[in-house]
């Protein structure tokens, strides 16, 4: 038994919790690149601007406790309302890190190849092309300039996203009748900036895009193999903002949670900074009883396209946006839990283990 398990079974967990925030540096980075004191206070200020002195303090050691213990970003806590749930509840939340622990242990050796296959979003589109429902190319090098080319000649407006990226961050749109630049000269800026997917534009659904159609309005779908056994459950949806073209809720997007069996979405809208929303706050459409249009054939879209997948790929987080070429996924991901949990306002850790075991 390591030194650190002994001290975790012989001194009490609150004890080494005052200790360490005693000792901690709120500068340490925590996730991609940010720091827990940035995290801590953009959070605080956006949902508890309103809480000062001795309240203040406690909550701050509280939210640390949890991170301490479960490594639950102060964003995810408030964003859960931790600090109006019992120790109970808490017990029944799954933080980023706590799913990605139970992911890798689950899958054991094997869980870089299965994540690989999904970071690798142009791989991933590749393998499921016939899912996609449109053109993607990749561009890495100077070598991909005719292929390029080609591309412009029949798209003359196209998304862009980071080979790398995620929740929307670096994703625009290029129109190049609307622009006075030269074709080689957007591929030359696009090279220097990185490695990047080239998507044809996705023509919404017209019930979808009326509650914001600047942004591609995406189901996300849990979905779980076994053997030849599909099970989907807990599926959100994400609706952009007025003028954002994605709908990401860390971009400022509002998020609902569907049922699963109808597609009827059954809660109000939600955003990361904890505001909720009866009605969609650009659009005024009401959220609540929407039934969003061809359900059931999205249901059948997901288990022949998870079917298509190597077997070891037993969970993916679909995206899929209703387009008029029917339902297309956007991507796949190895989806968090937090936004269905945020909008159900409960836990799902219990759930998810259930159906990642089958």
């Amino acid at each position: 038994m390591r030194i650190e398990e002994i001290i975790k079974n012989i001194i009490p967990f609150e004890y080494r919790a005052k200790r360490a925030y005693k000792r901690f540096d709120e500068n340490i980075v925590i996730y991609k690149g940010v720091t827990y004191r940035q995290y801590l206070e953009e959070a605080l200020m956006s949902s508890r601007s309103d809480i000062y002195g001795e309240d203040l303090e406690r909550l701050r050691y509280d939210i640390f406790r949890v991170w301490h213990k479960e490594k639950m970003r102060p964003d995810e806590y408030l964003l859960y309302n931790f600090d109006k749930k019992s120790e109970r509840e808490r017990a029944e939340y799954l933080s980023r890190h706590s799913k990605d622990h139970i992911l890798i242990n689950y899958y054991g050796e094997t869980w870089k190849t299965v994540l690989e296959l999904l970071k690798n979003k142009y791989s991933f589109s590749a393998l499921l092309k016939p899912y996609f429902k449109r053109d993607i190319i990749l561009l890495q090098d100077d070598g991909d300039s005719d292929v390029f080319k080609d591309f412009c000649e029949k798209h003359d407006s196209f998304i862009c996203k980071p080979l790398k990226g995620n929740c929307g961050a670096g994703v625009h749109i290029i129109r190049i009748a609307e622009s006075s630049v030269k074709i080689c000269d957007i591929f030359q800026s696009l090279i220097s900036q990185g490695s990047w997917i080239i998507e044809e534009l996705i023509l919404q659904n017209k019930a979808i895009a009326a509650f914001n159609e600047s942004s591609i309005n995406t189901v996300r779908f849990p979905s779980f193999r076994h053997g030849g056994r599909i099970e989907v459950a807990y599926p959100c949806m994400r609706f952009g903002r007025q003028g954002s073209i994605v709908d990401n809720a860390g971009q400022g997007g509002v998020f609902v949670s569907i049922d699963v069996n109808t597609g009827e979405i059954i809660t109000d809208g939600y955003d990361e900074r904890g505001n909720s929303y009866s009605v969609h706050p650009d659009s005024r459409l009401p959220f609540k009883g929407f039934m969003i249009p061809q359900w059931g054939e999205l249901l059948e879209e997901i288990r022949k396209a998870h079917l298509s997948l190597p077997e070891e790929q037993v969970y993916v987080a679909f995206d899929f946006a209703l387009s008029e070429k029917g339902w297309m996924i956007v991507e796949g991901n190895w989806g968090d839990f937090i936004l269905q949990q945020a909008s159900l306002n409960r836990g799902m850790r219990s759930e998810f283990m259930s159906l990642l075991e089958g």
